[in-house]
């Protein structure tokens, strides 16, 4: 099989094969996005590898680059004036569905699988991620637009603090627990809180450094430049000081949008597309189909009870906040989605719990099993909720030579 090695050649294949995949899921009526991932599943190891894993790592740029750009995208949509009618469903709903997917994942994998307490809690926590990136990605090719829109992302975005502080803290009590005969030692709690807390004052200082520049600035390219440059920014310094990017960068957004303007979010449509073809073809050369066939069944009942928690614990938090009917029965169906985040945080249980305690090669493996399944058919579960409750519509398609040149034709006989 031709494997590619040069960086540059592998981001070509990647735009041109994503952008024809695009294509083809549009013709059966699916969002682009799963095109774009179904032919990265080709490009990758479980078909032709031709991006290989080695390759797959190098390319983190554009990885940061497309969960950046989304992070800064949710941020600038979060403005008060807009939520602040949603603020008290956004937040209660968000802690349901959290709090309920936990609760049914744990015990699912803890007593249905007879799996170990480190292997349920960690998934359990996984379970709780919601990935930004494909939601906003259909959200923007749907032009959808209204209160179950701006409700849906006032939920993911609030949803990315929570299961950052669930995976955190189930790290901190797996740490606590094996180092003093099963002893609650708070002080492993402590970092989660931390993490959380310095990404958001680290984003907003960004955030108003940001503000003093584009106050000086007036050409639309020169505001990209700089915004592209902020993404870049944010994830160089969460790394340094292992911050989470997402929060950093989304915490900037939602600065600039509320204490400046969110007309400047507004070239990010120049580049949004490619970003998008390439950050998910790149993601679906990254998935092992081949794990997910050999942990279907763990897979299945982790996947199962992640829906049921989604969508039960959306509708259960959408009654208590007694919000609109629409929101409390499609907003969980819209909230499937798991990619990106999902990958960050695992390495992050990796890297936090190596030489502490073992953690099970099948948790790995049935994350990623999870992820391979959520980043194909999560696109087509949000497009199915945008349309169901009516605030998306059909992408303009353009008209054939034919038929513009016979739209021309009467035209002129109306005249005449």
């Amino acid at each position: 099989m031709f494997t590619i090695q040069n960086q540059s050649l592998a981001l070509g294949i990647l735009l041109i094969c994503g952008y024809f995949g695009g294509q083809m899921a549009k013709k059966i009526r699916i969002p682009a996005v799963a095109g774009y991932v179904l032919a990265g599943v080709l490009l990758g190891p479980s078909f032709i590898n031709a991006v290989p894993d080695s390759l797959n790592q190098t390319l983190g740029p554009v990885k940061d680059l497309g969960l950046g750009m989304v992070a800064l995208l949710i941020g600038a949509e979060l403005v008060w004036k807009k939520i602040r009618r949603l603020g008290k469903s956004i937040t209660v709903i968000a802690v349901v569905q959290v709090i309920t997917t936990f609760v049914l994942v744990y015990l699912a994998i803890r007593y249905l699988l007879g799996q170990p307490f480190v292997v349920a809690s960690l998934l359990a926590s996984l379970a709780t991620v919601t990935t930004p990136v494909a939601t906003m990605a259909v959200i923007r090719e749907y032009r959808a637009k209204g209160p179950f829109t701006s409700t849906l992302m006032g939920v993911i975005a609030l949803d990315d603090v929570f299961c950052i502080l669930a995976v955190g803290l189930s790290v901190g009590l797996i740490l606590s627990m094996g180092v003093e005969a099963q002893a609650l030692q708070l002080a492993y709690l402590v970092p989660p809180l931390m993490e959380v807390f310095l990404s958001i004052l680290a984003g907003g200082a960004v955030g108003f450094l940001a503000i003093n520049i584009l106050k000086r600035i007036t050409e639309n390219l020169e505001t990209l430049a700089l915004l592209l440059g902020l993404v870049f920014l944010n994830a160089g310094v969460a790394d340094y000081f292992a911050l989470s990017a997402l929060l950093m960068t989304m915490t900037s957004g939602i600065v600039i949008s509320n204490f400046y303007s969110e007309e400047p979010f507004k070239v990010m449509n120049y580049i949004d597309l490619p970003v998008f073809i390439a950050f998910f073809t790149l993601a679906g050369a990254g998935l092992h189909l081949d794990v997910l066939i050999s942990n279907w069944s763990i897979a299945a009942v982790y996947i199962v009870f992640r829906v049921i928690g989604k969508m039960g614990g959306c509708y259960l938090g959408g009654h208590i906040a007694r919000a609109d009917e629409k929101v409390k029965r499609h907003l969980g169906t819209a909230m499937l989605t798991k990619a990106g985040l999902s990958l960050g945080l695992l390495i992050y249980v990796q890297n936090r719990l190596y030489g502490v305690v073992e953690v099970a090669a099948m948790l790995i493996a049935v994350e990623l099993a999870a992820i391979a399944f959520y980043e194909i058919t999560g696109p087509i579960f949000v497009r199915y909720a945008l349309f169901k409750v009516g605030e998306a519509r059909v992408p303009e398609a353009r008209p054939s030579k034919s038929r513009k040149a016979a739209q021309e034709k009467a035209v002129l006989s109306k005249e005449n």
